[in-house]
């Protein structure tokens, strides 16, 4: 009898699951509680009655990590088909390429909801689930795959004086309800937080609003999508983040960001180091805030006035007519039972998850996409999959609970030390590096002498230097062990480094497009 896995969700992360799983042949079922696939990249209005809306996404966005970096490895982007940085719709759509070429639909139970995951006496699971129209069900999975995410709960600081503010005729949101500026246009606006959606939602508001301020606390370094005409990612190669000393990778980090972006304004120039927070990414900011469209603080709001804010600085912002609130979100999965995946001492959003993957106690619960890399999550979520499938068929070993709670426990206090003190900053992780350690364990590691044996002196060599020299494509981890299409992500890492257009003869042409479809 096959091993059966419940796989909770069907965004990127479930599909990649379930498609990981049929690869293994373990029997996925997946337990959708929406009616479509995607999770958060499924732009959704907000519901006319309640106000309460499902994913993140506001109608502008537009990926912030690259096509030839955010792909899965054996499913490349179509070059003529996606922009380098796609628009959310487009992303959405090679989802749903993913979903159909890999025939994943079937798989997929829409409308069910995950009411409570149980663990049973030999690391089995009960889970419990109630359809669109009540029915409750109940089975038994030998394994479970939770890829709900980390964007489902708003975090909303509790400020003084936000009922004066609303009832004064102010609003405050969170990002997570943000659609479009349209509502905006006229107003006087403060956006909290120097973040992704925070920088975001102040550069695009700046066009219709009369005011918009952005309130960070600690400062960012803000990467441009494009530098000297290349994607960011292809200054963050592998030869960059894992073979250089960290003081050097920083030191040209940093020069790189100085170089393209100019002198960094006062209010946000950060204290911490490139690496020191999650990357921000956005290239028309510093042009809003030089024209004085957005205007930078370097604060925190200490509480809310009845007609705006005050500041930790003890400055005040009034009129406003709204506040956005870019703060995050917190972790939770209400169908698990906190202890399964945190520790007595763990608060705000830290989890006890070794290779913020697996419960110590319970080997064959495996959190997916549940980390904030450096980079894109879709590849990092492929070596999770692949690692978890490992763990379940017997090809990987897990240490004692004993050593794993310890190395759960050394990795929380590497991400204290390392970075600004945030809620988000509790799941982070490097690409490169996460992937790295976990490839060594499944066997798809990437090792200069293996570019040698598996591609002879002259294909190995250049396959070495696309992939250590180029963005850091994610069909590097096809290249070797266990899962491996050695020829074609041999040719994808290639045409990567290379530019999509550069000439191919008849049979590599042929090879990739096998790759691509």
């Amino acid at each position: 009898m096959p091993l059966r896995a419940a796989v909770i969700g069907a965004g990127i992360c479930g599909l990649i699951s379930i498609k990981q799983c049929l690869d293994d042949d373990i029997e996925p079922v997946c337990f959708e509680a929406q009616g479509h696939i995607g999770g958060q990249w499924r732009y959704t209005e907000p519901d006319p009655q309640t106000g309460e809306v499902v994913s993140s996404i506001y109608r502008s966005v537009v990926i912030n990590t690259s096509r030839e970096t955010m792909n899965m490895s054996d499913f490349p982007m179509d070059s003529k088909k996606y922009a380098l940085y796609p628009h959310h719709t487009k992303v959405q759509e090679y989802f749903e390429e993913y979903t159909a070429f890999f025939n994943l639909r079937p798989h997929i139970r829409f409308h069910q909801k995950v009411l409570t995951v149980t663990p049973l006496p030999g690391n089995k699971w009960r889970v419990e689930t109630v359809s669109s129209d009540g029915v409750v069900s109940e089975e038994l999975f030998d394994a479970v795959f939770v890829c709900t995410g980390h964007h489902t709960l708003p975090n909303v600081p509790e400020w003084e004086g936000v009922k004066a503010f609303e009832n004064n005729g102010g609003q405050l949101l969170h990002s997570h309800y943000y659609r479009d500026p349209a509502r905006f246009t006229g107003k006087k606006v403060a956006v909290v937080g120097v973040g992704n959606s925070g920088v975001d939602i102040s550069s695009e508001l700046s066009s219709v609003a009369d005011e918009v301020h952005l309130i960070t606390r600690s400062g960012a370094w803000v990467w441009p999508r494009f530098i000297f005409g290349r994607p960011y990612e292809a200054y963050l190669g592998r030869f960059c983040m894992t073979v250089l000393p960290t003081f050097i990778s920083l030191f040209m980090m940093q020069m790189i960001l100085i170089i393209a972006n100019g002198v960094i304004p006062a209010a946000l120039k950060p204290k911490h180091s490139v690496t020191g927070a999650h990357p921000t990414v956005r290239s028309d900011l510093f042009e809003r805030i030089e024209t004085g469209t957005v205007q930078p603080h370097r604060a925190s709001i200490s509480r809310f006035t009845e007609t705006g804010i005050e500041l930790t600085t003890g400055e005040k912002i009034e009129p406003l007519d709204a506040v956005v609130a870019c703060t995050g979100y917190r972790l939770t999965f209400p169908y698990i039972d906190r202890g399964i995946y945190r520790s007595s001492t763990d608060d705000g959003n830290w989890n006890h998850l070794y290779r913020m993957i697996v419960p110590p106690e319970y080997p064959t619960m495996f959190f997916i996409g549940l980390v904030q890399p450096l980079g894109a999550i879709m590849p990092v979520a492929e070596q999770q999959t692949r690692w978890a499938t490992g763990s379940l068929l017997g090809q990987i070993t897990l240490p004692s609970s004993a050593t794993m709670h310890k190395h759960v426990e050394s990795y929380k206090e590497e991400l204290r030390r390392r970075y600004v003190t945030s809620s988000r900053h509790t799941i982070q992780v490097d690409y490169l590096d996460y992937s790295d350690i976990l490839g060594r364990e499944i066997g798809n590691s990437i090792h200069p002498w293996r570019f040698i044996t598996t591609f002879g002196l002259w294909q190995g060599l250049k396959t070495m230097k696309a992939a250590y020299f180029g963005a850091p494509t994610p069909s590097q981890y096809r290249l070797f062990g266990r899962g491996s299409k050695s020829e074609v992500a041999r040719l994808a890492v290639q045409r990567v480094y290379n530019g999509p257009s550069t000439a191919m003869s008849a049979e590599e042409k042929k090879e990739v497009g096998k790759f691509e479809r």
